[in-house]
């Protein structure tokens, strides 16, 4: 009797084992680029929806203070994971060899350009000479601004710039103390919401649109985690564009997801982003080879695009910056 009890009590034992390692889960961190909005929708729903845990991850997601600040932070080993825009995360590689790795291009194409008022009479890039535009003092918009200009053969001391703080840009434009600002374009909404108060309409035009074909915003990792534990790695960049597909193929349920966690969101804002940065993530090439795919061809375009335009130490290879190691194996796809 007590060799069966013993027996019992060794197979509940090992049952119980093999239960908590089922549940056992490894600790990430994720750094977002900017404050949480509409176009981070995606790694809150993996989170919410079971994504990262079914990968057997437990996931902690906070903002970010620019794309350049995330590769720092994803460099130094203070987050494992970074969302951050291609240009910063190949000059830092560049021009400092931050040890740091692409592993998914989220955004097929940067979404980078300048928001203006379509009553401003501003219809292409040349409008802009003689008028006033307003940016921050630093973010790849700004950056990549001068490349965007001598792709389209634009003087740039023919454009007054005025150098502010990113919570003052929206209301400068309003007031039309300037004719447009540089900034990512899938923020557009916040001021087609403030504009169409003021009977105005609040349009943009990207850099990619104009000679500037790049890559956007990243999911990008420290080399010395993908070269140690490139199976975890795969596990987040699945679960992550998982969570993006179906952030795109359900905006409402997903702003609502955003909103439980930041409630001073605006819920019709985070919507619209998320309709928004579905045009940048959703290209022929990501329709047809799973989003988060990066061809080396457009990686090093990507790189010859961002070097041009900083005067980059040197001109990093495809292997440098990009490893497409960690796609997954079954391309992600949006599915209504």
């Amino acid at each position: 009797m007590n060799i069966v009890i013993t027996g019992l009590t060794t197979v509940a034992v090992y049952m119980l084992a093999l239960l908590g390692a089922a549940h056992a889960q490894d600790k990430v961190t994720l750094a977002l680029d900017w404050i949480v909005n509409g176009t981070h929708s995606g790694y809150f729903v993996a989170k919410s929806k079971g994504f990262y845990n079914k990968a057997g991850l437990n996931v902690e997601i906070s903002r970010g203070f620019g794309s350049g600040d995330t590769v720092k932070r994803v460099s130094t080993g203070s987050t494992n994971f970074g969302i951050a825009d291609a240009s910063a995360a190949i000059a830092s590689r560049a021009n400092e060899d931050v040890p740091l790795r692409i592993v998914a291009a989220v955004y097929g194409k940067a979404p980078l350009g300048i928001i203006f008022l379509k009553e401003s009479g501003v219809k292409g890039p040349s409008d802009f000479v003689g008028r006033k535009i307003a940016r921050t003092a630093s973010g790849s918009s700004v950056i990549m601004f001068p490349a965007f200009l001598q792709a389209n053969k634009i003087d740039r001391s023919k454009i007054e710039e005025l150098v502010a703080d990113a919570n003052v840009l929206l209301p400068m434009l309003m007031s039309r103390r300037v004719d447009g600002v540089l900034g990512q374009t899938v923020h557009v909404d916040r001021y087609k919401k403030l504009a169409f108060q003021q009977g105005l309409t609040a349009t943009s035009i990207n850099y990619s649109d104009y000679g500037l074909d790049a890559y956007g915003n990243a999911i990008v990792v420290g080399s010395k985690l993908l070269e140690t534990n490139p199976d975890l790695v795969s596990r987040f960049v699945e679960a992550s564009l998982k969570g993006v597909a179906y952030a795109l193929a359900n905006p409402d349920e997903a702003a609502a997801i955003v909103k439980a966690q930041h409630p001073e969101a605006d819920l019709e804002v985070l919507k619209e982003e998320i309709i928004e940065v579905g045009k940048v993530i959703l290209t022929d090439e990501a329709k047809a080879k799973g989003i988060g795919f990066a061809s080396p061809e457009r990686i090093a375009k990507t790189i010859k695009v961002v070097s041009d335009a900083l005067k980059l130490k040197r001109e990093p290879s495809v292997d440098d910056v990009f490893s497409p190691a960690a796609l997954p194996k079954v391309p992600v796809h949006v599915t209504k």
